[in-house]
């Protein structure tokens, strides 16, 4: 067996030709566990529905005390390349692992279970001891020690990418289960990969994304987290936010798989648009939680209302998200009535949401931008430049002789830190960021404001 904390260290490390399996001991894997940064046990790439319950939990503690009973090997990934700085990650095994550390925690115990009566499980001086129910702590010397010795086996990945990751988890270490597409996409880890689950079921930043207790979402209709469909939606969103090319390409299971894979390759430890999907979400979730009767929209309806607010927020066009909702509300309404076409059941506007290709995807967003037009919702033009450069603040600080333009108190010498430059006609309501609406004030005045 290995000393663990050397092979993490990479004093261990076979050829790169190699990949090799190893074993360590139980304790050893505790130990390590236990240092920060050393084994990430839930990294989200890997992350699927299935969470060990306790009747799981505690039929595998089982196993670690019964002689002839071989523990499944885990996979870990080693060296290069791990996100977030860890030393290694468990690819797959975690439920296994983080079950040993929860019984070492004393978060879970093992069962009432005739098999653990009078200790006939392993070798040692007390056998007769009676093992059902049985904590960590109250565990005798021997049987912890039998316990702590106990062999795990791991296949062992070195300095691989996360697109070789992704295909490993996949096609290899979880080839006999069945893994539905988002869980295969969300294997192939990157910085847009985790911020969608940070978004969506991690984080839980965004109310939008809150369940009820049956696990139905609170704001979108018939959709669950169960199955990662809201997962692959926000997907979709981010993809057609990223550019046009969803217009020629769709939205179907094959795009959307190959951006994944483009993102890992290209941007694996920084997602560029993050910032602006968050923008949207933030107007979306304003106007979904406004409007109780946008819980009758679906994860497509939601994705489609999704795009059109970036669309806007793109050309610098403010909107009221609750406003915009109703507006789009009633598009949709109006454009489900229109008479199906001979020989057709739908109208034209369902029969496009039906298909994930480009032209239905296109011609559908084109159908409803044209019916909210023809509706009409206010808007509110904005400068796309927000911040005032340091010389337009300089020149309004030298015309306003120093004066602060909220507080009317003098202000310290010139310099961007204390000083901040103030939109006169708040940006908000369609101010420039110009010369002319460049007000200088105190940085605190204008935090506070």
């Amino acid at each position: 067996m290995v000393n663990l904390e050397l092979f993490l260290n990479g004093d261990q490390k076979a050829r790169s030709d190699k990949l090799p399996r190893v074993g360590f001991t139980v304790k050893s894997l505790v130990n390590e566990a236990n240092v920060d940064g050393r084994i990430n046990l839930t990294p989200k790439a890997y992350q699927r529905n299935f969470h060990a319950d306790k009747s799981w939990q505690e039929q595998f503690l089982v196993s670690l005390f019964t002689d002839g009973i071989v523990i499944p090997e885990i996979a870990l990934r080693v060296g290069e390349n791990i996100p977030e700085g860890w030393a290694s990650e468990v690819m797959d095994g975690c439920q296994r692992v983080s079950t040993i550390l929860a019984f070492v925690k004393g978060e879970v115990n093992l069962p009432v279970d005739e098999p653990l009566l009078e200790g006939r499980l392993f070798e040692g001086s007390d056998r007769t001891q009676d093992l059902q129910g049985a904590s960590f702590k109250s565990l005798s010397d021997s049987a912890r020690e039998h316990f702590y010795n106990q062999e795990i086996g791991a296949m062992c990945y070195y300095d691989i990418d996360s697109l070789f990751a992704g295909f490993l988890f996949t096609e290899v270490l979880n080839n006999t289960n069945t893994l539905n597409p988002q869980e295969k996409r969300q294997a192939i880890a990157s910085a847009m990969s985790t911020q969608i689950q940070n978004w969506t079921r991690f984080d839980k930043i965004l109310p939008i994304f809150e369940t009820k207790k049956n696990g139905d979402l609170k704001y979108i209709a018939s959709a669950n987290h169960s199955r990662l469909d809201v997962d692959k939606t926000l997907a979709e969103l981010c993809y057609m936010l990223h550019n046009k090319d969803f217009e020629k390409k769709g939205t179907t299971g094959k795009t959307i798989t190959d951006f994944y894979k483009f993102q890992a390759k290209q941007y694996p430890t920084s997602y560029g648009n993050a910032s602006f999907v968050a923008r949207v979400l933030t107007q979306v979730n304003q106007a979904f939680r406004g409007n109780t009767t946008a819980k009758t929209l679906g994860l497509k309806a939601f994705r489609n209302f999704s795009y059109l607010v970036g669309e806007l927020l793109d050309i610098g066009i403010k909107v009221d998200p609750v406003e915009f909702m109703r507006v789009y509300q009633k598009a949709l309404d109006n454009l489900k009535a229109v008479k199906p076409a001979e020989g057709l059941s739908e109208s034209p506007y369902s029969l496009r949401m039906r298909g994930n290709g480009g032209d239905d995807t296109k011609t559908a967003l084109s159908m409803i931008r044209e019916e909210m037009n023809s509706i009409g919702f206010h808007q509110v033009n904005l400068d796309k430049r927000r911040t005032f450069t340091e010389e337009q603040i300089a020149k309004a600080y030298r015309d306003q002789n120093g004066i602060c333009a909220i507080c009317g108190e003098k202000m310290p010498p010139f310099d961007t830190a204390n000083i901040h430059g103030d939109h006169i006609l708040q940006y908000k309501d369609g101010g420039l960021t110009t010369q002319d609406n460049c007000a200088a004030v105190h940085s605190t005045c204008n935090w506070r404001k």
